[in-house]
Parts: structure tokens; sequence; C-alpha cells
């Protein structure tokens, strides 16, 4: 089984023969399963300088805290001036114009080809209107609000339907970032998020879907409220880089409906480099995400783990050798 039908079956729930494990998700390489591929957005803000990204939110970063940095502007002033925000041009062939060589060698090697494409749909709205004055809209004006998202998400369908036009059948994941936990709760309520946010990911999804292509999606956080709105809207693939937070066990209500994506806790438990307690962790999370047919693909630890959250090389080691002695997929063969 190659490691595209690995990752679709462990996404779809159709019985994989081992467990997939992603390449990079920061940058492209060929060193897992995944094959992470970003649009050409013109200028690397995020790479250590900051500057003005295409949307015209200004980046600050600290010298030497090797983070994104922060928005300092307010590009939207007013809601009921949420239509003049600028959307750049998703359908400029420019951005797509490196990837044809990266798609030749993923269709030799038969990897599993995610498009990265950044915020979705509240990072980006929070980036624009100031994170504070977006709350308050949510709150007080919902269906403004509503429509200021569905205005942001037509970037994301721009780029669906250049895919889906010039690179069909090439492309089998798209995946898109929003950061919706704190240590111990979504940042809005379920309902608001149901109102205001869901019907416009269940567009996004769905477009994903008709292009042919699963819906990944990064959320930092405890979002166990949300979930389930994010399954009803048609998410396949959920990344977790705190999963503590809910706790593990918790996890379990959702097996069989979404596929994690996901190693260790990178807060409380990687950096600390203690392989006993990783090694308990990740049997916790198999027994938790894991049916007998798919629900979890390991994240292979990479520079953004080691730069950016202070984890040890030597651990990425450990994670990738205990998930593949704890496979429950290769057992099931060997028995």
């Amino acid at each position: 089984m190659n490691s595209r039908e690995l990752v679709r079956r462990a996404i779809r729930f159709e019985g994989p023969d081992r467990l997939p494990f992603t390449g990079s998700m920061g940058e492209t390489d060929f060193s897992g399963d995944t094959v992470a591929l970003f649009p050409d957005f013109g200028y690397a803000w995020w790479l250590g300088g900051g500057g003005t990204d295409e949307w015209g939110c200004e980046w600050k970063i600290m010298p030497g805290s090797g983070d994104m940095g922060q928005v300092k502007n307010i590009v939207l002033e007013d809601i009921d001036d949420y239509a003049r925000v600028k959307v750049p041009d998703a359908s400029d062939p420019k951005r797509y114009a490196a990837w044809p060589p990266i798609l030749e060698r993923a269709a030799r090697e038969q990897k599993y080809v995610v498009v990265c494409n950044g915020p979705y749909l509240f990072e980006r709205a929070h980036f624009l209107r100031g994170f504070e004055n977006l709350l308050v809209d949510i709150a007080m004006q919902p269906e403004k609000t509503r429509r200021f998202i569905r205005h942001i998400a037509e970037y994301h369908f721009q780029t669906i339907a250049y895919i889906e036009k010039h690179f069909a059948g090439c492309i089998h994941g798209y995946r898109g970032t929003d950061d919706w936990g704190t240590q111990t709760a979504a940042i809005i309520a379920s309902g608001q998020f149901e109102k205001v946010f869901q019907p416009v990911y269940a567009e996004i999804f769905g477009r994903t879907h008709r292009a042919g292509m699963d819906a990944w999606m990064h959320s930092c956080g405890q979002i166990l409220d949300i979930l389930p709105h994010l399954i009803e809207a048609g998410v396949n693939v959920v990344n977790l880089m705190q999963p503590n937070v809910f706790p593990i066990p918790r996890l379990a209500q959702f097996k069989g409906q979404v596929c994690f994506e996901v190693v260790a806790d990178a807060q409380s438990s990687l950096p600390k480099s203690d392989e006993a307690a990783i090694a308990k962790e990740i049997q916790a999370l198999l027994d938790a995400c894991c049916s007998s047919r798919g629900g979890l693909i390991e994240v292979q630890l990479d520079r953004m783990y080691f730069e950016g959250d202070n984890v040890q090389r030597h651990i990425g080691e450990f994670c990738h050798a205990e998930y593949r002695r704890r496979d429950p997929f290769l057992q099931q063969i060997v028995k």
C-alpha cells in the first residue's frame, strides 16, 4: 500500500496497512507519507523579518523571538465596511508556478499532497478587524460578522476552484488553520460558533470535497465544544498540538468520526524530554483516536517543533520509533 493510499484510508476509515505519518507541514519535503504544498504569497513575512502581508496586515516580530509575530494595525476599522477588504487574487497563476515539478515527484513517489493555505476564517478575521473588535462583533452583530467571514472565504473558494481546474487529481488534501482554543475551552460559545462560523466552514469543506480533496484543519487549544460543529461541517482531519488540554481520553468520543493528526503534547510533554511519559501519552492517543479502521496520522516532528517549541531532536526520533513500535494496524496484521 503506497503513501497516498495509507493516508486516504486512515482519513476515511478504510483500514490502512500501517499508521501513516506526515512530512513537514511547514515546508515542502518528501520525508513522510504527505507532501506539503504552498501557494506563493509573494513575501514570506513570517520568516523572521515581519512586514505587510497581502491582506494589508502589518506584522511585527520581536528580534530573536523565532515566532511569527503579531499584527499591529487594524485594516477594517468598521464592520459595516467589510466588503471593502481586498481579497488577494487566488486565481493568479504566479501563485502556483512552482508546483508542477513538486507534483511530478509526488506522483512518482505516490505521496499524498496537501495544500497548506494559511488561516481559514477566524484568524484572518481578527488579523483584519482586531481580536477584541471581532469578539464584540460576534456577540453584537452576528449576521453581519457572518457576512464578513463569508467575504474572507472567497479567497479559499478561488484557490479551491483553481486547484480543481488546473491540478485535478494531483492534490489530495486542503489545509487551513484557525486557533480556536484557550487552555480550558473554545474562545467563543458553541452556539455563536454554530451560527456565525459553521455555515462558512461547511461551504469551504463542501467545495474541498467536490474538488476531490479531504479537508484538513489545524487548531490549537481546547476545542472540545466546537469539534462536533467542525465535524458536522465536513472537516476530515484535525491537527492537535496540545491534546492534554482536552484531556486525551475525551477525544475517544470522536473515534470513527474524524481523523486526528497528532504526535504528543507540544506544550506540556515534548519539551520536557521525558521519554517514559511521552511513550505513555502516545499509547493514550492511539487508544483514544484509533478505531480498527483508521483515525490517526502521526505528526513527524520537524524544524517548527525543534526551533519553535524547544523540542530536542532525539525526542522526534523517539516519538517516531514509538509510533512504529505501537502501530495498531501492523499488530492486526501480525495477529
